[in-house]
């Protein structure tokens, strides 16, 4: 017997109940396809929000409001050569830390100067500078951004590489030091000793983005060697030319 025949012999109590019972089964599976909507569409869009604040931490992650803008109509570079005089600093094989920071700065200048900054610089010459005044000496010149060179000591004769500190609580003074360590490292070979805050006072005490840069380890024979040789300086002034290069609004 046909569906429909057997359906005419129901009392209309029975057609009204499975009638009922369809219309039932009927909403369920159209509540069912609204939901499988409803979450496609919620992981869509999540997947687009997801992708939106990604991009925008990359944005910010990326240093753009980082980068260093200058005071007048042209860029002022402060560096210091750290130590000097009878203030030799570190010694290590047949160099003195003051005369390397000296070579390297002196590098530097000649870079930076290259590409039309201007340079000045704590010290021209062997002098020996306290450290109120070179922070005196960075406030008056009214640089954009100050780099001081050092080097590194370690009572473990094998640890070598090139550290970099910025001022504290400044995001543009982080930025130069990632940018100079990045380049620093590619452009001389040296062993990546990171970045990280340092509490000196030319960084702590003067008023512009400030980076203090270990240039390698006088403790270390081979790394001593390194850094009182010409073309080993003229690498770690590239890269720092390059690094403070890359920090600035251009």
């Amino acid at each position: 017997m046909e569906t429909n025949d057997k359906e005419r012999q129901l009392s209309p109590a029975e057609r009204r109940r499975r009638m009922e019972a369809r219309r039932e089964r009927r909403e369920r599976e159209r509540k069912k396809k609204r939901l499988r909507i409803l979450m496609i569409a919620g992981a869509a869009a999540l997947l687009v929000l997801i992708v939106v604040l990604v991009f925008f931490w990359m944005k910010k992650s990326s240093g753009k409001g980082e980068h260093i803008e200058p005071k007048g109509d042209s860029y002022v570079i402060f560096l210091d050569p750290g130590h000097g005089g009878a203030d030799v600093g570190l010694s290590g094989g047949d160099g003195l830390e003051k005369d390397i920071t000296m070579d390297i700065c002196s590098k530097l200048k000649i870079m930076l100067e290259s590409q039309n900054y201007t340079v000045i610089m704590s010290r021209e010459d062997d002098t020996r500078l306290s450290k109120e005044e070179r922070v005196a000496a960075a406030n008056a010149s009214g640089a954009d951004l100050l780099v001081s060179v050092h080097c590194s000591y370690s009572g473990d004769s094998s640890v070598s590489g090139a550290v970099s500190h910025y001022k504290e609580e400044s995001k543009a003074s982080e930025f130069l030091c990632q940018n100079i360590q990045e380049a620093l490292v590619k452009e001389s070979g040296a062993l990546d000793g990171g970045t990280d805050e340092g509490r000196y006072n030319i960084l702590s005490d003067t008023e512009m983005p400030g980076v203090l840069i270990e240039v390698g380890y006088m403790s270390n024979g081979e790394e001593a060697a390194s850094l009182t040789d010409d073309a080993y300086q003229n690498d770690m002034a590239k890269g720092i030319a390059k690094g403070i290069i890359l920090s600035l609004s251009e």
